[in-house]
């Protein structure tokens, strides 16, 4: 395999119909989240290369989001989907495992694994209203609306790229599954890979929940931690670039 191998053939090989199916889920994900994943907003007015501004923004910041929390949480999901699974496919176990066919083992542990991230869009969307009613978040444009939240969310994310569990949950997200249930499997590798990005999930409140520049990029960050053969090099070049942002968000 080559470092950009995402898989996707190896995928369709085994497993046409399911594997065809998950790829043009998570196209459909991002066609979601550019159409405005159901909040009626426009993604485009939303999204601003870099840090955004924190300051001239205090009529806003108080604003109750207008978006049900239903639909707020299936907004957070699909674009975790969206974001998580370009670096997933290349460990989806398509292949005959415990009398099960190569599809039915690729489905079993895409829908434990996507319930992972739905755990953790629920618990992101009760944050997101939590941020706002604290004026730490832009009510309309869902991005920091606070230099100091927007440099602790660097800081957090860019030293946890350092840490003894950071290194050993992106292991595992390399691991080849076990020879258990798919759906166990799933479990673990979701929260395996959760444990690993979560930090840099965070981020999203900093630069914007729906900014796409911001999306895009926190997507290629971990596609690439897990589809580099030794990962450890770019997730701590990864993490001095959070740390200097950090350091820029405080001094300009």
């Amino acid at each position: 395999m080559t470092p950009i191998d995402l898989g996707v053939w190896r995928m369709l090989r085994n497993a046409p119909m399911a594997g065809a199916g998950l790829i043009g889920m998570t196209l459909a994900c991002w066609l979601y989240f550019l159409a405005g994943a159901g909040t009626g907003m426009d993604v485009w007015k939303m999204s601003l290369p870099g840090i955004p501004p924190t300051a001239g923004q205090s009529a806003m910041m108080g604003s109750p989001l207008s978006i049900g929390v239903v639909s707020m949480a299936f907004m957070w999901w699909t674009m975790m989907l969206a974001m998580m699974m370009p670096g997933a496919f290349r460990h989806l176990p398509a292949h005959r495992q415990a009398g099960l066919s190569p599809a039915a083992n690729l489905l079993g542990f895409w829908v434990s694994y996507a319930g992972v991230w739905l755990g953790f869009s629920v618990i992101a969307t009760g944050l997101q209203y939590v941020l706002v009613d604290a004026g730490l978040l832009h009510g309309m444009k869902m991005w920091s609306a606070n230099s100091w939240f927007s440099a602790t969310l660097l800081a957090i994310a860019g030293l946890y790229q350092f840490t003894a569990i950071k290194a050993r949950s992106l292991a595992s997200c390399h691991a080849v599954p076990s020879d258990a249930s798919p759906v166990r499997n799933g479990a673990a590798y979701g929260l395996h890979c959760l444990t690993s990005s979560f930090p840099l999930m965070l981020l999203l409140f900093m630069g914007g929940v729906m900014n796409f520049y911001w999306v895009a990029l926190l997507t290629a960050v971990v596609t690439l931690e897990k589809i580099l053969p030794n990962p450890k090099p770019f997730s701590m070049a990864v993490g001095v670039a959070c740390i200097c942002a950090t350091v820029a968000v405080l001094t300009t």
